[in-house]
C-alpha cells in the first residue's frame, strides 16, 4: 500500500507507543493517529476531516495488519463484473494461491471530531453493505467483511448492520476491540490454510 509520507510518520509514531495488546491500546492508537493527522494538516472543515480520517483508518489499520500481525492484505482491489471500478473499489482483499480469500472495507473515522463516526452515519454504512452486496454478487461464498473503530449499538445504522451481519456481510468487525480483532486475525489466517 502506498501510504503518503506524512500520514507514515504519524501512524509510525504511535504505532511505536505501545505493542497493541488490548483494548484500550487499539483505541489509543487509532484515535491519536487522527488527532495527530487533524493537527498536522491543520484540518478544519467537516468534508476534509471525514475524508482525510477515512484515509488514515484504511492506513493505520493496513498498517497495523501487516506489522502487528504479519497479513499481508492487498489494497484498492478492481473487480469490473461487480462494478468496483473507478474510485469504487474493493478496500481491501486477501489472497490465497492468486485467488480472493475474502474482502474487506474500511468504514473508520475520528470518533473526537463528529458527532456520527464511521459506521454510526447511515450512509456510510449504507456504502459498506452496498460494497458488501456487490461483492457477494461475484463471490457468493468468499467471506466479506466490514471493519471500523465505531460500532451503533442503537437507530438505523444498527438496525441496517444486524440486517446485513450474516447475509450479505460476514461480519462486521471493531478493530480497537482486541477480542473482535483478535478472532478476526484467526478467521484469516484460516482462510490462508
Amino acid at each position: 500500500m502506498n501510504i503518503t509520507s506524512d500520514f507514515l510518520a504519524i501512524i509510525v509514531n504511535n504505532y511505536n507507543k505501545s505493542n497493541l495488546d488490548t483494548s484500550e491500546f487499539l483505541n489509543r492508537f487509532f484515535n491519536n493517529c487522527f488527532e495527530d493527522l487533524i493537527k498536522s494538516l491543520n484540518i478544519t472543515n467537516f468534508q476534509a476531516r471525514a475524508s482525510k480520517t477515512g484515509d488514515m483508518f484504511e492506513y493505520a489499520f493496513w498498517y497495523l495488519m501487516k506489522n502487528k500481525f504479519k497479513i499481508d492484505l492487498k489494497d484498492s482491489i478492481s473487480i469490473p463484473k461487480a462494478c468496483m471500478v473507478d474510485g469504487g473499489e474493493l478496500d481491501f482483499g486477501l489472497y490465497k494461491d492468486h485467488e480472493i480469500a475474502c474482502g474487506i472495507e474500511a468504514k473508520g473515522s475520528d470518533p473526537a471530531s463528529s458527532d456520527r463516526p464511521a459506521l454510526l452515519r447511515t450512509d456510510t454504512m449504507k456504502k459498506g453493505i452496498c460494497q458488501a452486496y456487490q461483492f457477494k454478487r461475484i463471490f457468493p461464498k468468499v467471506p466479506f467483511f466490514i471493519v471500523t473503530n465505531v460500532k451503533p449499538r442503537a437507530g438505523n445504522s444498527a438496525c441496517m448492520m444486524a440486517l446485513a451481519e450474516g447475509d450479505v456481510v460476514d461480519k462486521f468487525v471493531d478493530v480497537t476491540n482486541f477480542k473482535e480483532l483478535s478472532d478476526f486475525v484467526e478467521k484469516l489466517r484460516h482462510l490462508l490454510k
